[in-house]
């Protein structure tokens, strides 16, 4: 028998699945591809030129900060997925210099400077996307819709997204579905505007199953991302039809799938990985309903991958054989605590979801509500308020209306003479969005001021989600 001196132990890895950087690679270029050809499909030759120049400015960016350093130029098509991920990103109709900027800042500032492949601190499209918001705000949340009959999108106009214009972004019928049903149609098949590749969910799904049937991504991340995401819809609109119309739009399902996912800016341990979703979906969501941008994945990758280095250096696997301090095998707290967790909000998400369905949705402010063979909605909405000592009526008209909803008309139809009369001005010709994200009320920074103008602004609101789930968003919608 050998002696075991005789043998010697090579560096892991001891068993290699025969997969590379490049393999990898070419398997999310596979998995993007039905995102691609559906936004061609629906926005143009024009998306896909988009698309074309981001990747080619990632590749040359790359490529030039190699020979700068006098480092050997890189082919394993990294900057590729980049490009065509932060291409898929961008609106339809961004102007052609769009890309290119996006491009070179997601590789040189993001990557690059940063050490290269595996050494970013975050995502770089999604880092890039965030970066182009805050430059071109205007251009970045410019959108188009669909339209399969007209392939090179010659002349088009711009329209809403169902997060910045609510229902009457959605048509008030699809595919002979009417009502909710066909919002949510239109959305689940991305017949609306959006980004070039983020609209359509069965592409979306398609690519999933691709990456999971390879075994290129962690299932984890936009199970748990999609979970959290949906409970949190629950919670912040207190409605269960509003779930499937968050998760089916913006960037949500896109951003779960092709860029949480990145190996680089992704926790390395298999729990973490839940608690890093776990932050992504609340995250998302808290940003769309009080920030001051419809949409939020993007920014909420961000965040989180800068948390990553935290969670990996704190919070460690069980290692195999490790023990307590009185020799007993140390249990798996945190494998437990995270499978108690996930089963504690899809829980909650399912009972929720029922008794809010079943339950109707209460209105404190709503008096009356009609439509106008115009297609805008008319309510009276009012209450009483305790203005300094005194408790005070005050009730308005408000006519609500547009492609985009805006307050069209806000007359007083009673209001006290004695005490402060509301800032009519403030509220007139803006969105609920617009409208939501106002918080200096006071005016001349008068108590009474403060509290009358907040009164409006609640009714404001409560006005937009009468409209927008008992009156379907009007002819609009």
């Amino acid at each position: 028998m050998a002696e075991i001196a005789n043998y010697k132990v090579a560096a892991s890895p001891h068993k290699s699945e025969g997969s590379g950087t490049r393999r990898i690679m070419l398997d999310v270029l596979i998995a993007l591809a039905p995102c691609l050809a559906v936004g061609t499909v629906y926005y143009g030759l024009y998306a896909l030129m988009l698309v074309a120049l981001c990747v080619a400015a990632c590749f040359a960016s790359e490529q030039l900060f190699n020979l700068a350093r006098r480092k050997p130029f890189t082919f394993d098509l990294s900057a590729v997925v980049t490009g065509v991920i932060l291409g898929l990103n961008l609106p339809p109709r961004a102007p052609w210099y769009i890309p290119l900027v996006g491009g070179v800042f997601a590789i040189v500032v993001v990557k690059m400077l940063f050490g290269g492949l595996g050494k970013n601190f975050a995502n770089p499209a999604a880092t890039a996307r965030v970066f182009l918001l805050l430059a071109y705000g205007s251009v970045m949340t410019s959108y188009i819709g669909a339209d399969t009959g007209n392939f090179l999108h010659v002349d088009v106009q711009a329209g809403a997204t169902y997060l910045g214009g609510g229902a009457a972004a959605l048509a008030p019928s699809f595919l002979h579905a009417e009502g909710y049903w066909g919002q949510v149609l239109q959305l689940f098949l991305g017949w609306t505007g959006g980004s070039i590749g983020e609209t359509c969910v069965p592409a979306i799904l398609a690519g999933l199953v691709y990456l999971l049937a390879r075994r290129v991504i962690d299932w984890r991340i936009p199970a748990v991302y999609v979970l959290t995401a949906a409970l949190m819809v629950l919670i912040c609109w207190q409605s269960a039809s509003e779930i499937l119309l968050q998760l089916f739009s913006g960037g949500l399902l896109f951003g779960a799938v092709f860029m949480a996912t990145d190996y680089a800016t992704s926790p390395k341990w298999r729990y973490n990985r839940v608690l890093y979703a776990v932050g992504l979906g609340m995250l998302t969501v808290l940003i769309r309903r009080f920030g001051s941008y419809p949409e939020g994945t993007s920014l909420a990758i961000l965040i989180m991958n800068l948390v990553v280095p935290v969670l990996d250096r704190c919070i460690l696997p069980v290692r195999f054989g490790q023990t307590t301090k009185a020799g007993r095998p140390k249990p798996d707290v945190m494998k437990w605590s995270m499978r108690a967790l996930c089963l504690a909000m899809a829980a909650a998400l399912a009972v929720s979801a029922a008794v809010l369905a079943l339950q109707p949705r209460e209105y404190a402010y709503i008096r009356s509500a009609e439509q106008t063979a115009e297609g805008d909605c008319v309510l009276e909405a009012g209450g009483f308020f305790m203005i300094g000592p005194y408790e005070q009526e005050r009730a308005y008209r408000v006519t609500i209306g547009g492609d985009t909803p805006v307050v069209k008309a806000l007359e007083p139809v009673k209001e006290n003479t004695v005490g402060y009369v509301a800032e009519l001005s403030l509220f007139r010709g803006k969105t609920r969005a617009e409208i939501a994200g106002l918080t200096d009320l006071s005016v001349d920074s008068d108590f009474s001021a403060t509290v009358t103008n907040t009164a409006l602004r609640d009714m404001l609101l409560e006005c937009f989600d009468y409209v927008k789930y008992e009156m379907g968003g009007g002819a609009h919608g």
